[in-house]
């Protein structure tokens, strides 16, 4: 009765300055229809061993498998989520779900889901971003190059004038936004991937390079994680320094080094050394537009080189 109530009968009016436009009978489905789906499904994580990602209607299992019996449980999680399933009168369509086998030395046990056998797949497009079972970003650099090449022929096509006051905007608004879409994740490691996303920005200008644009924004997003708006999440992902040391500031956190060089550049890996390296006034802030403007003239001063900075030093092993 409550969410019919909240569904029928519904209207609405707009004010501006003081005036108020006629009442208009609107609908809510398309804001209720996500509420309403998260409320559906928000026992489908009960009983489950495996890790589990939800987002929309897009679910994801994941569990390190280096036993018979891990092996075991993953396939129990999927006979609950088939359970679960057949209870609610939603079926997965087995066609589109696949397995995806991590590891050198991975046994790549087989799986079952609605009575069949799951297919494996090596790369998979996850929330837009291309992933591969070896976590290598050149796939995704690939096509995010592909993307953008295509988006300045378009431009020179298109477009008479060289000028950048008019380029460079239909560079910002049309090319970058494929370059950048989640690169936290994705940014590249290898030098020719790196190369190749350089070439499609040279084409437009040369007023920043991409490297350090991709520092600013890595840097941005841990203000967010450890002083900002995604504060309560950093426990996850980051570890505080625990040795106090006469260097660097108070929030400095432990830097984690991998032998594989694709974990190397993670973002969660890559952005600590260049967070630990800011100063104190930078980092000590309540807002982030104070931050950005200390971060501008910090990098303004200092000749830092972005990726190379981090990746350059030996693996612990």
């Amino acid at each position: 009765m409550w969410v019919s109530n909240r569904l029928s009968d519904r209207k609405q009016r707009v004010v501006i300055n003081g005036r108020y436009s006629d009442w208009v009978t609107v609908t809510q489905g398309s804001v209720w229809g996500p509420i309403l789906f998260n409320i559906f499904i928000n026992d489908l994580v009960e009983g489950l061993h495996s890790k589990i990602s939800i987002f929309a209607d897009d679910t994801k299992l994941c569990k390190v498998i280096n036993t018979e019996e891990n092996s075991f449980l993953l396939q129990r999680d999927l006979d609950r989520l088939e359970a679960w399933a057949e209870k609610w009168q939603m079926r997965f369509n087995t066609d589109k779900c696949k397995v995806m086998h991590m590891g050198r030395n991975n046994a790549s046990h087989p799986y079952i889901l609605n009575g069949k056998t799951l297919g494996n797949t090596d790369m998979e497009k996850d929330l837009g971003i291309l992933i591969n079972s070896k976590l290598s970003c050149k796939n995704q650099c690939q096509a995010a190059t592909a993307k953008a090449n295509k988006i300045m022929g378009c431009i020179k096509r298109g477009i008479d004038a060289r000028d950048g006051n008019i380029v460079l905007p239909l560079y910002k608004s049309l090319v970058r936004p494929h370059m950048e879409y989640c690169v936290q994740f994705w940014a590249p490691v290898n030098k020719a991937d790196i190369a190749e996303l350089e070439r499609v920005q040279r084409r437009a200008t040369k007023v920043i390079t991409l490297e350090k644009r991709r520092l600013r924004g890595d840097l941005i997003t841990m203000y967010k994680y450890i002083g900002g708006q995604y504060r309560e999440l950093s426990h996850h992902l980051f570890i505080p320094r625990a040795v106090t040391v006469t260097r660097g500031h108070s929030l400095g956190l432990e830097e984690r080094r991998f032998v594989h060089k694709h974990r190397r550049g993670f973002f969660t890996v890559r952005a600590v050394r260049l967070w630990n390296s800011l100063p104190e006034e930078v980092v000590m802030v309540s807002t982030i537009k104070e931050f950005k403007r200390g971060l501008d003239v910090f990098l303004e001063c200092n000749n830092i080189t972005g990726y190379s900075y981090v990746t350059t030093a030996p693996p612990e092993r």
